[in-house]
């Protein structure tokens, strides 16, 4: 049933299929990957942590006949992977109260536990006739050292330790870029294992000099996988972030699955843009049972996506630009712009240098990933537009169980850029985006866990106490953990019930804003945010993306959440507004407050507006 879909699409879409040894080794990964999802029975449950320790422990709890997602619990990813995975059962662990001494010894011991065994991955997986496919790389004091177990132990791939690969400001030498792949093919050569897939969970830079290369710097991602004469014997997946984030990404990657599409295309559709746009997709997606909504890439279009977030789980977006700003149809926005993402998305991104500070929030990469997106293909450096494989062939190949990642690279002898090259991988290179039967995983019912907090009860118990001794935290707890259950309705009846006994201060406008936007309660989210202390990004970004469905008297609160780093953007789009009521002398003062610390593109813009309006 599952290969029939593979051949469906080969068929509908007018492209040979490639024969290659590259295309037939990853389509055969791919396929091994879905084969053993579908033989791993998923407990409909989702186990929320408070620390590395009992994240570890719960992960030994993993066997052949249960897994389950892992999450730390926060108020930001835990409750957007929550909305996706839609849990028969939310449960809330205590901390087991002890630190882990040997990580080393622990995390091979939790792998081993996953597959059956005691201490020792290579008889677990000898017991359970698995042959590896990929090699876990981490380092024993990075953060992301969680999700190295986790992607582990829930492929059954070898894990290894290296040791720190510099810092992410520090681009790599060629020394330093010859020693680590030499080291990774030695790690891999170990193994005596088919190994074609290599993730590194740690910090690094995502730029590289190489003797080899065209051109430098390229990405490092590229780079590991590759033997001294710059020949591919695997493919490379990133990484890298906080433990929260991290353990985000291997759940998502292991455990959600990826049937809604959204296409933004802001290319023209002519010439050699033509091939990079969305072709026959919205022809062929449906029948092999995966939804596709398409945006045209205009200004006002995305802002019409902006109100209230997005929920695909794939979204391909093409733009030109910078890490600081893209270039749309018709105009040009800031990264603050991209839109809020509602539930955990992967991301395909035809865009010049957004990974180039991929930890730094306030470029096109970093907002990208601080929204929630966990896989993640984009440059590093100007890659040139036929660097990128045309998103048509990307989804032909994912459509023949092709993993995503390495669905976005040329396969060796498919010109200049199959080489060593500019485009970076994030996120696990063995996740699959394949028909809609196939990410659909076999769920059983949740296991009863004496141990924990069944959130649901805990949020009825706080129902409760809000209902009887209505205050401001009590509204706020109750809210918070609806809000975490993803019971959007519920949390804005919880809202206006606290409004309305005049409870409804700081500590629950908080813990409702975020369903207010995604429920685009334009009155009831502006009440909330002017009872905030000190609004935070998220919160500012939340605010702007909704600016266009509010009145104009809400005009004075944007003022005042104009966001520095882009100043510019901010005002541009309240410029109309300021000038109908205050006249170009408004606009003006604006202007000259940001200006000062103004830097790059914000400075010259503002400087442009400024002569604009007769400064």
């Amino acid at each position: 049933m599952i290969f029939m879909h593979a051949l469906l699409l080969a068929t509908i879409v007018q492209t040979s299929t490639p024969t290659d040894i590259e295309f037939q080794t990853a389509a055969a990964a791919g396929q091994k990957v879905v084969q053993l999802q579908h033989a791993l029975p998923l407990v409909n449950q989702v186990v929320l942590v408070p620390d590395e320790a009992t994240y570890l422990d719960e992960l030994s709890k993993w066997s052949t006949e249960a897994r389950w997602p892992v999450l730390y619990d926060d108020n930001r990813f835990a409750p957007m992977f929550i909305r996706k995975f839609r849990p028969q059962k939310v449960w809330r662990r205590p901390s087991i109260g002890q630190p882990v001494e040997d990580f080393k010894t622990t995390s091979r011991q939790v792998v081993a536990k996953a597959w059956g065994g005691t201490a020792s991955p290579n008889i677990a997986f000898a017991d359970n006739e698995l042959e590896p496919i990929g090699l876990v790389i981490t380092n024993k004091d990075d953060p992301a050292r969680v999700a190295a177990v986790a992607l582990a132990a829930g492929r059954g791939q070898r894990l290894r330790f290296v040791e720190k690969w510099g810092e992410e400001q520090v681009m790599w030498s060629e020394s330093d870029s010859t020693q680590r792949m030499e080291k990774v093919q030695t790690l891999v050569q170990e193994t005596n294992d088919e190994i074609v897939t290599i993730t590194v969970c740690m910090s690094m830079s995502p730029r590289a000099h190489y003797a080899r290369a065209k051109e430098n710097p390229v990405a490092t991602t590229d780079l590991l996988g590759r033997d001294k004469e710059g020949v591919r014997f695997a493919w490379c997946g990133w990484v890298f972030g906080s433990q929260k984030s991290s353990a985000y990404i291997a759940a998502c990657s292991l455990f959600l699955p990826r049937t809604n599409y959204w296409f933004c295309n802001t290319y023209p559709d002519s010439g050699v843009w033509r091939q990079y746009g969305i072709g026959n997709l919205e022809e062929v997606l449906p029948k092999l049972d995966i939804t596709l909504t398409t945006t045209d890439g205009t200004l006002e279009a995305l802002y019409k996506v902006d109100n209230g977030g997005v929920d695909e789980d794939v979204i391909f977006f093409t733009s030109k630009g910078n890490q600081d700003f893209l270039e749309l149809a018709d105009g040009r926005i800031a990264p603050t712009w991209l839109p809020v993402l509602n539930t955990p998305a992967a991301l395909y991104f035809l865009h010049s240098w957004s990974l180039k500070k991929p930890s730094n929030r306030v470029t096109v990469g970093g907002t990208w990933l601080d929204r929630g997106v966990y896989a993640y293909v984009g440059s590093s450096h100007e890659p040139v537009l036929q660097a990128f494989v045309p998103p048509m062939e990307v989804v032909r190949r994912t459509m023949n169980f092709v993993p995503f990642l390495i669905a976005s690279r040329w396969f060796a002898g498919q010109g200049i850029h199959s080489n060593s090259w500019r485009l970076n991988t994030i996120g696990d290179p063995l996740m699959v985006c394949g028909p809609g039967p196939t990410t659909n995983r076999r769920r059983v019912d949740a296991i009863d866990r004496t141990n924990c907090t069944d959130v649901v009860a805990e949020a009825k118990l706080f129902l409760m106490q809000a209902k009887e001794n209505p205050s401001d935290a009590s509204f706020a707890k109750a809210i918070e953990l609806v809000s975490l259950l993803g019971r959007n309705k519920i949390v804005v009846q919880l809202w206006h019930a606290a409004n309305g006994q005049g409870v409804a201060e700081k500590l629950t406008a908080k813990s409702a804003l975020a369903t207010l936007f995604r429920a685009q309660a334009v009155d009831a989210f502006l009440w909330a945010y002017r009872l905030l202390e000190t609004p935070n990004r998220h919160e500012q970004d939340m605010l702007w993306q909704l600016a266009s469905l509010f009145p104009e008297s809400a005009i004075s609160l944007l003022i005042d959440n104009i966001r520095g780093v882009y100043a510019c953007d901010d005002i541009r789009l309240i410029a109309p507004i300021v000038e109908k009521n205050q006249g170009k002398q408004g606009i003006l003062s604006i202007i000259n407050t940001y200006l000062p610390k103004a830097r790059g593109r914000n400075e010259r813009e503002l400087k442009r507006m400024l002569k604009e309006y007769g400064g």
